[in-house]
């Protein structure tokens, strides 16, 4: 892969920043599976005091978002089959090693698919969530495994699972759940 892509995806982990490191790895540990918006959403619910069924409901929903939306991911990789950076690229030496197709970042899109629903739930929390989202995003080049258009693939496929989430929130959950949301 060449071009400004390339260049991009060369040139971030060839910078790094050495105390960076650890936790640009962190973000994409907590982002396995979009853990960090599972636990996110439940503290959202039970600060909204809406109950511990509907708290523990809404915590499956926005596991159930990002797993749509890794779900996604995977089913583009298998069709795309995009070579990782870091194999195209020799001077790239990755934080660690990942055996999937590159196109698109699954971690960005479950990162984004959680920080849309969350965002639709808890508006005040929009500009947290977006730079929870945009740092793990980013985190997956500085790792050396994704591309940039990989992430920016990504977080608009994650966007748009978060959007039809919202939706399907607001038009399926019950009403008094998602009055406590808003």
């Amino acid at each position: 892969m060449s071009g400004i892509d390339g260049s991009i995806a060369v040139w971030v982990p060839t910078h790094r920043i050495g105390f960076l490191n650890d936790p640009s790895v962190w973000l994409g540990t907590i982002e396995k599976l979009g853990a960090v918006w599972i636990v996110i959403a439940l503290l959202v619910a039970a600060a909204r005091r809406v109950g511990v069924a509907r708290t523990i409901a809404f915590g499956v929903f926005t596991g159930l978002t990002t797993l749509a939306a890794d779900s996604l991911s995977f089913l583009l990789k298998d069709a795309t089959h995009r070579t990782r950076p870091f194999v195209a690229h020799p001077q790239i030496h990755p934080l660690y090693v990942v055996h999937s197709s590159s196109f698109p970042a699954g971690h960005a899109a479950t990162a984004f698919a959680g920080a849309v629903l969350l965002s639709a739930v808890a508006p005040r929390l929009t500009p947290a969530l977006v730079v929870l989202a945009t740092l793990i995003a980013f985190s997956r080049i500085y790792d050396g495994v994704h591309y940039a258009t990989d992430v920016l693939a990504g977080a608009v496929l994650g966007a748009a699972v978060g959007v039809v989430a919202a939706l399907l929130l607001r038009r399926f959950g019950p009403a008094e759940t998602v009055r406590a949301y808003a």
